[in-house]
């Protein structure tokens, strides 16, 4: 069915140029995939990888810090019939968290676009660490956010096989009307980039910057999937004689999961997705077990083809087999 969508948007897309061109029903089109898209769990630790020299060099967090984004739909009415919530944080970390907002999308026939207006929880402390149990956000009612005001509305638009969108220039005023922001969002199938720096009106300087030292560069997130994975120990290295220690879970965009090892050992299992080009068009496995002593080189590490779902590391002594949860 999503195929067919991709594919009818695509054909409405080429016949129609101008944003204006849009009809009701090409926009309620593209707001259905983008509604498709959007949710899912993001983190930019391939860029984190590139900036710092890549392989196992140790990671640097400057200019872009490790940021990791939650995106779900919820069922909250009275924001709309297209809500989502965002959990993010940063430096790998959940208690570390950068916003939490709720995004109310719909239709702009004038602006031929789709809209997204951005509500923030008055108190967010009740809903960190919410993106597993979504009821406490679902009870958030009009009176419980501050809720943006129009000048500081996104407009997405379909542009080269993503959405693409930001806030109009020197509109969402700050600061009694000193400042602006210059916000703007990049959303495809896989991944979900955005940038955002705030300017001086006296002299047209920016006087705070997402990425500080970036020149405005994106924060590059790829789609992450989850993965399950079972771990097996074979204390004399026979395989035959391999027992099941644990079940652990991580996502494949930089996850890890502590294992604790019969022998006394502190492992870390990492998994992450090696990308060719960003947005990616060729991306592969690569997962690396660690002694949490010595996280500088790890015991092994292995690749596997582009696109798996299920794949394994076999030590003797280790074994650990994960696939893509479904």
């Amino acid at each position: 069915m999503k195929k067919i969508l991709v594919a009818v948007l695509g054909a409405v897309l080429l016949a129609a140029s101008p944003a204006a061109a849009f009809t009701k029903s090409d926009l309620n089109a593209q707001l259905k995939l983008l509604m498709e898209w959007w949710p899912g769990r993001y983190d930019n630790n391939e860029q984190i990888v590139r900036q710092s020299g890549g392989g196992l060099s140790a990671q640097t967090n400057k200019p872009f810090y490790r940021l990791h984004s939650i995106f779900q739909r919820v069922n909250m009415p009275e924001f709309g019939e297209n809500v989502l919530y965002l959990a993010e944080y940063q430096n790998n970390n959940p208690a570390d968290i950068a916003r939490i907002r709720l995004y109310s999308l719909s239709i702009d026939e004038k602006e031929g676009a789709i809209l997204v207006k951005f509500h923030t929880p008055l108190d967010t402390k009740p809903l960190l660490a919410n993106h597993r149990d979504l009821s406490r956000v679902e009870k958030l009612t009009k009176k419980d956010v501050r809720t943006f005001s129009d000048a500081c509305n996104v407009y997405m638009r379909w542009e080269g096989g993503q959405f693409r969108g930001g806030m109009k220039d020197k509109s969402c005023n700050v600061n009694d009307n000193k400042e602006w922001f210059q916000y703007q969002v990049i959303v495809g199938a896989k991944h979900y980039w955005a940038r955002d720096r705030r300017f001086n009106y006296s002299d047209n300087k920016v006087s705070w910057e997402m990425a500080p030292g970036s020149n405005y560069e994106w924060f590059e997130q790829t789609k992450a999937r989850w993965m399950v994975c079972e771990v097996l120990d074979s204390p004399d290295g026979d395989m035959t004689k391999s027992k099941k220690l644990m079940d652990i879970g991580l996502h494949d965009q930089g996850g890890e999961a502590d294992i604790k090892w019969p022998d006394g050992r502190d492992l870390k299992f990492v998994i992450h997705t090696r990308a060719f080009s960003s947005p990616p068009e060729r991306e592969f496995p690569l997962f690396r077990i660690h002694d949490k002593k010595n996280m500088a080189v790890p015991i092994a590490y292995a690749y596997a083809v582009d696109g798996a779902e299920r794949y394994g590391l076999n030590l003797g002594w280790f074994y650990i087999r994960c696939q893509v949860k479904k």
